[in-house]
């Protein structure tokens, strides 16, 4: 178990700082149903952690084998899926904790892996992607050939954000994936044939982050241009570009009418994406933004001075902050489940914060300006009659 409430982390909203992983936590992701928490670290391991504890979260459970930093996670069932910079992903059995299959066959860092339940997908410095086969059961580990469902050949520089759309999603009429890349275009492929259906041009530098609408219907973009760009994701046809940022953008996300973006020079913006204008300005980042969540009209930012901000989404006003004095609690990740904040650190460090508070400061902010007034006012217009 971590250590609570360490005397250096001076926040009041922090719950547990948790000191397991013994380098940089580089990503993490939760499970559907939000009971468990995975992270993957520079010290070559990926940790479970439970979610619902009341004084923050316990360590379930280590998992190893890697030869190299684990780049990314995801959870699928009763499974864990890594990926790594030894080109290598790994699927992991929750239960016991042991490494159940080994893919491999990219021969560069792998960038990001999402799991189908079908499919495990994975992104590689090596210009590709991969689409392999989930069930493993019949196959000896390792067993490249039969494994490896598609290769995705067609960008000449390194792969980085993945999208799984399947069939039926925004009209689509088979499961496709889109694939973003350093060398300034995205990329929509048929996971049946593995042929490149559509290439998405425009921007002018590399792609670092994408995200669709809630409908699947429009591709968000954001780039190292300091743009992001929508397309119609069946024609690939290019329908806005939100200017603005003034350095890369790091992070997007759509929330129905609404999109949120990052970038390096420490400013994140809300848009309406419909119409390309920016709605707000969420201020006071003294270094990148990492990361972003929207949670129930509020947007938390992970930033590189080690401090998580929560902002009213619609006005940009901040409402707290969650910070230790620890110059290394670089933030690189974060989530939000159970009225808790999960931020993963340079330092190693998995803090959990209270934000149960984050909605009452939300309601102070948008209370009108005379509701404490109303019986006053009431008597004083009486009065004047």
């Amino acid at each position: 178990m971590g250590s609570k409430n360490s005397k250096h982390d001076g926040s009041k909203f922090l719950l547990a700082t948790l000191d397991e992983h013994k380098d940089s936590i580089n990503c993490l992701t939760v499970a559907e149903d939000e009971s468990v928490l995975v992270t993957g670290a520079e010290d070559r391991t990926a940790k479970m952690w439970t979610t619902r504890e009341e004084g923050g979260a316990d360590c379930l459970g280590t998992l190893s084998g890697h030869e190299g930093y684990v780049t990314c996670v995801d959870v699928f069932d009763t499974y864990v899926i890594t990926g790594s910079s030894d080109s290598c992903v790994r699927k992991y059995d929750m239960m016991t904790c042991t490494p159940e299959f080994t893919y491999t066959g990219h021969s560069g860092s792998v960038m990001r892996v999402i799991c189908t339940g079908e499919y495990v997908i994975s992104s590689s410095k090596d210009h590709t992607a991969k689409v392999w086969t989930f069930d493993t059961d019949e196959l000896e580990d390792g067993d490249t050939l039969r494994a490896c469902v598609r290769t995705l050949k067609g960008h000449s520089k390194t792969v980085h954000p993945l999208i799984f759309i399947p069939k039926g999603s925004g009209a689509l009429s088979e499961d496709v994936i889109i694939t973003g890349s350093a060398d300034n275009t995205a990329k929509l492929w048929s996971v049946d044939t593995g042929t490149c259906l559509l290439t998405y041009y425009d921007h002018r530098g590399a792609i670092m982050t994408m995200t669709t609408d809630m409908d699947v219907r429009v591709l968000f973009t954001g780039s190292v241009d300091k743009t992001i760009r929508s397309f119609d994701i069946r024609t690939g046809r290019s329908l806005k570009v939100f200017e603005g940022h003034t350095a890369p953008v790091t992070c997007v996300s759509v929330v129905n009418k609404l999109m949120y973006s990052g970038d390096t020079g420490g400013i994140a913006k809300g848009w309406a994406w419909q119409f390309g204008d920016c709605t707000c300005d969420y201020r006071g980042h003294k270094h990148s933004v990492t990361c972003l969540h929207f949670h129930r009209g509020i947007l938390y930012t992970g930033c590189g001075d080690g401090i998580g901000r929560a902002f009213d989404a619609k006005t940009g006003t901040l409402l707290n902050t969650f910070c230790t004095v620890d110059p290394e609690a670089v933030i690189n990740c974060m989530s939000v489940c159970n009225d808790k904040l999960f931020t993963g650190s340079r330092d190693g460090k998995l803090r959990v914060w209270d934000i149960s508070s984050n909605q009452r400061a939300l309601q102070d902010v948008n209370k009108p300006i005379f509701q404490d007034y109303g019986i006053l006012l009431k008597g004083y217009f009486h009065q004047c009659k």
